[in-house]
């Protein structure tokens, strides 16, 4: 959906079909285990309501949590049980690099043979593979019914891993686009999403230049993303006193729901940007609001609006 905002310099582009991991599963016959960060609510709303109706739930203390990868092989492996396959999409992925499609393809014959097989999907879809699907959004709306190819544009994106806003500006990179993408980082330092950006790269490249083509990858390296600090930084998953108030506002204005942890950031760099830049402001929602349920109980007052 798209929508004008604050003029006619910023439009606000909402992504309204993002199914859940869980519910993805479901529905193509897979079952889900889900790693929540924390303790489980007294109330189950939202996105822990969601997540344990269609999968298995798990919370995990938020020390542990912090150590990802070890966290999310230790579960793996115990669901796969001693006769059971634990893999990645980085493992699919570097097979077909390393051995060819052929040999990829006696890989994924292997793996059928497994009685039990586990994939590992990252926090934030944080792989290689998650990145086509973003390149695929952006050649939809460069379309000419829509964007274009022409038309210079400033993407704004909400950064939690990072993901989305390099999928972007790869995108924007192998179809020649005028588009300038600008993410507000939200869950670590500059130094930490550069990193990110660099190394996704890399692995898009190394993975993909075989289908896609050396042409099309040219121009491919980091700094393909602007990332800037949030107008008021905290730590991550915190929310200000005010912030339910001003997104309450902005919805009744103009029927667009934001969230205070995520899409507020974009929305406030965007607004900003349209009011000093001449090229044409775009802000990609990214969701989040199911999490303004869970937002409700753990700042209670914030919510108590008269």
């Amino acid at each position: 959906m798209l929508s004008h905002v604050e003029g006619a310099k910023v439009r606000m582009l909402q992504l309204l079909v993002r199914h859940a991991t869980a519910v993805s599963c479901a529905e193509r016959g897979l079952k889900s285990h889900l790693l929540l960060r924390g303790e489980q609510p007294a109330t189950l709303t939202g996105y822990n309501l969601i997540s344990t109706l269609y999968g298995n739930v798990s919370y995990v203390p938020r020390s542990l949590y912090a150590r990802r990868e070890e966290m999310l092989s230790k579960h793996a492996h115990l669901v796969a049980g001693n006769d059971g396959l634990v893999f990645s999409l980085a493992d699919l992925e570097a097979s077909l690099f390393s051995h060819g499609c052929g040999e990829h393809s006696s890989h994924v014959d292997s793996l059928t043979k497994r009685s039990k097989k586990v994939a590992i999907i990252n926090e934030g879809a944080g792989d290689t593979a998650a990145l086509l699907g973003v390149v695929r959004l952006v050649e939809y709306l460069s379309q000419d019914h829509l964007f274009g190819k022409d038309q210079q544009l400033k993407i704004v994106i909400d950064a939690g891993t990072g993901t989305t806003a390099v999928g972007f500006g790869i995108g924007a990179v192998c179809l020649g686009l005028p588009w300038e993408v600008t993410a507000v980082m939200l869950a670590d330092t500059i130094d930490g999403y550069q990193k990110k950006e660099e190394s996704l790269i890399s692995e898009f490249c190394r993975c993909f230049t075989l289908h896609l083509g050396e042409q099309m990858l040219t121009g491919l390296e980091p700094g393909l993303v602007h990332w800037v600090k949030r107008s008021s930084p905290r730590k991550f998953g915190n929310i200000l006193k005010g912030e339910v108030e001003i997104c309450r506002k902005i919805a009744q204005e103009t029927g667009i729901l934001l969230d205070p942890v995520y899409t507020l950031a974009a929305w406030e760099l965007a607004t900003q940007l349209g009011q000093e830049e001449s090229a044409e402001v775009v802000m990609l929602h990214t969701g989040g609001t199911l999490g303004m349920f869970g937002l409700a109980q753990r700042y209670k007052s914030y919510f108590e609006i008269c």
